[in-house]
């Protein structure tokens, strides 16, 4: 019997076998013209191919070529039925819950003839959707509510919205919200506004023809929100609670979650959190959603964000994976929580998760962060998996200590590979030859950055010049610099300015740059503050007290400084003259005998930066109980001799306390990890890696 061909341009249905092309439904890679979709053969069964012979007379090719598929397998269609038997006569016999769920498997199978196109996500080309399309109606099997939905998820979001409508209205089913749903997962951002026309026509619409106006269901808004920008995202969102009421989200853990990433994508902590406590059991993915969103929104979050965590421990029920690690990482990294950092490391290893590059980055941060630079190092060098936001996270690391010169080996490294270079990237590099004091390397890559790397300058790469210039008292080319940016300049360039008029004593400089802050911010703290600072260098006293009185006047509060000191696993903060503490009485006595020993090796207190007229006398008390000297104080008391001493410092340190930090290395034999506003500090036997050059 000759094998009958099918015409070139028709479409058929199956075949038994695997593909001969690489797409099962291109016929330019099939011979004679039969489509096959490799189907093996426990996918299909005779009772499929027998109902596809049964086709409408409408479709008299495809009637002919089932006939040929069973005629030309009879032997197989003869073996099916045996296996069929077999496995009804083991459940008849009690071979239980084996043979039934053999049996649920078969029958899964044969009842899917598409398993492959299930687990695409993304839309098909036209022509492939034309031909599953044909395929869906030739076969009958568009009158399977499964089936058609995959033909609409798998509709391209380009296609007109009256077309994808008349996908839906003009099927063999009725439209129902589940198929409404499929259609409005093929969205895309790119293509949301037709969407959005969509949703309207079929959820909201009066004049949709019969059946009546469908209702949306938990499974709606997600599809929407996942392709919505957040302005449109956080007013669908808003909808969706009004429409499918203010409990919605406590039992239904899909909307949930998707709400959570709406309003964290909108910066709506507080709704968040709302929507997290009214579900009754979170699940793994909420608890993601929800540290996720303090992760990226709130800075200030990272006590919470520890908190949360520990508290999603005490549920025995919900183990983290590597999207909680990430969130409780970069917490820890803000912290300072070094112990917490480690820990979550430990965990992350012990249980086999995946350390990806995104993982790797977080890490990276971490004990950059934490002061433990040479653990960061020892994660990037032993991954593979590196990317650019990886390499900027190292560079950062290393500007942030000061290790200029190892940052731009790793740069050049980092080009030697071939990994793209972004604006980030230079950033970070300006950054540590800015506190590395390597001027001319600096201007000499940011020379390089438009016509090598093809990056154009932002406000932040001129800023960051300008802070490396005015750093090494080169204030007039600071200033030219300033002239001929094509971008106007921000009140952080001349807070830069101002600060290094106070190092190197330019008054006259200074209040230029103080009358054009004055002119663009008045209502930062910091502006007033750095102005005082500048008079009471120079002892204006006069002009400093004025800077305060306009400060108070204006309703401004002073940010108070605050040291966090991380201590076996316990976070302790400390303000200026803080007594609340409960050692605070040993901590105030340990204070004064430091200040005994500190005098005793010549130290005087440099009383330039305190803001008060007032007796030398005076303003040195005021130094001794700043918050980073209690730190000090306190770890001496309840650390092991030995121990290095690590504090977060909210401001940038004093000159004073840097001199005093620097002497109590030495004296007490300590090494001190502070981390300050701009950078770190690391004392050891009466020195800083700063060298003097913060």
């Amino acid at each position: 019997m000759s094998h009958w061909r099918w015409p070139r341009r028709e479409l058929v249905v199956l075949r038994r076998g695997k593909a001969y092309g690489t797409n099962p439904f291109d016929l330019r890679h099939n011979r004679g013209g039969v489509i096959q979709i490799g189907l093996s053969k426990n996918q299909l069964s005779l009772d499929l191919i027998e109902e596809w012979s049964k086709t409408t007379p409408r479709h008299p090719f495809a009637h002919r070529q089932a006939g040929l598929i069973i005629e030309n397998n009879r032997r197989w269609i003869r073996k099916a039925r045996e296996r069929r038997h077999n496995k009804e006569a083991a459940t008849s016999m009690g071979h239980g819950a084996m043979g039934l769920a053999a049996e649920a498997v078969l029958a899964l199978r044969a009842a899917d003839p598409l398993p492959m196109l299930r687990r695409r996500h993304d839309a098909l080309p036209p022509r492939l959707f034309a031909q599953l399309h044909a395929l869906l109606l030739t076969a009958g099997l568009a009158h399977h509510s499964p089936n058609l939905s995959l033909l609409l998820r798998l509709a391209s979001p380009a296609l007109s919205v009256s077309h994808r409508l008349h996908l839906l209205l003009c099927s063999p089913l009725p439209p129902t919200t589940f198929l409404a749903n499929s259609l409005l997962a093929a969205s895309s951002p790119r293509c949301f506004p037709s969407s959005l026309s969509l949703y309207s026509l079929l959820f909201l619409s009066s004049t949709m023809p019969p059946p009546p106006l469908l209702r949306p269901n938990a499974f709606t808004y997600p599809l929407l929100f996942r392709a919505a920008p957040p302005a449109v995202a956080f007013a669908l969102a808003t909808h969706s609670v009004k429409f499918l009421g203010t409990h919605a989200a406590s039992y239904d853990r899909f909307l949930g979650a998707a709400l959570l990433d709406v309003f964290a994508r909108c910066g709506r902590i507080a709704s968040c959190r709302r929507v997290f406590d009214r579900i009754a059991r979170p699940d793994l993915p909420a608890w993601n959603a929800l540290l996720s969103a303090y992760a990226r929104c709130a800075s200030s979050a990272a006590d919470t964000i520890l908190e949360l965590f520990a508290r999603m421990l005490s549920l025995a029920t919900i183990r983290p994976n590597e999207i909680t690690l990430v969130a409780v990482i970069g917490a820890c990294g803000e912290l300072g929580a070094l112990g917490h950092g480690i820990w979550a490391h430990t965990y992350l290893v012990k249980r086999q998760l995946a350390i990806n590059c995104i993982m790797t980055t977080a890490l990276v941060e971490m004990y950059a962060r934490c002061g433990r630079l040479d653990l960061a190092e020892h994660v990037f060098a032993t991954t593979s998996d590196r990317d650019t936001r990886c390499y900027n996270a190292m560079l950062q690391g290393l500007a942030a200590h000061g290790h200029g010169r190892a940052a731009l080996a790793l740069f050049d490294r980092m080009r030697g590979s071939g990994m793209l270079v972004d604006g980030v990237t230079v950033l970070s590099v300006l950054c540590s030859c800015a506190h590395a004091g390597l001027v001319d390397e600096g201007l000499e890559y940011f020379d390089k950055m438009e016509i090598e790397f093809g990056i154009e300058p932002r406000i932040e790469h001129y800023g960051c010049v300008v802070d490396m210039l005015s750093r090494a008292g080169r204030l007039d080319d600071a200033e030219k610099l300033i002239h001929e940016m094509p971008i106007a300049p921000n009140a952080a360039i001349y807070r830069s300015l101002i600060r290094a008029c106070g190092i190197h004593g330019k008054l006259e400089f200074g209040e230029r740059m103080i009358t054009e802050l004055r002119r663009l911010d008045l209502k930062d703290s910091g502006n007033h503050v750095l102005i005082a600072n500048l008079y009471a260098r120079m002892n204006r006293w006069e002009e400093a007290k004025k800077a305060r009185k306009e400060m108070k006047s204006m309703g401004i509060d002073k940010s108070p400084g605050s040291s966090l000191l991380d201590m076996n696993g316990i976070l302790h903060e400390f303000l200026v003259g803080d007594k609340r503490h409960p050692a605070a009485k040993e901590i105030y006595t340990m204070v004064e005998e430091i200040e005994t020993r500190l005098s005793e090796h010549g130290h005087r207190s440099n009383t330039t930066s305190v803001l008060f007229d007032v007796e030398e006398e005076d303003k040195a008390d005021t130094l001794t109980y700043h918050s980073e000297r209690l730190a000090i104080a306190f770890a001496l008391i309840a650390s092991n001799p030995g121990t290095p001493i690590r504090i977060i410092k909210n401001l940038r340190v004093c000159a004073d306390c840097h001199e005093s930090a620097k002497l109590v290395s030495q004296v007490y034999g300590r090494e001190i990890v502070m981390r300050d506003r701009t950078r770190f500090h690391h004392f050891r036997e009466g020195e800083c890696s700063c060298g003097d050059f913060w």
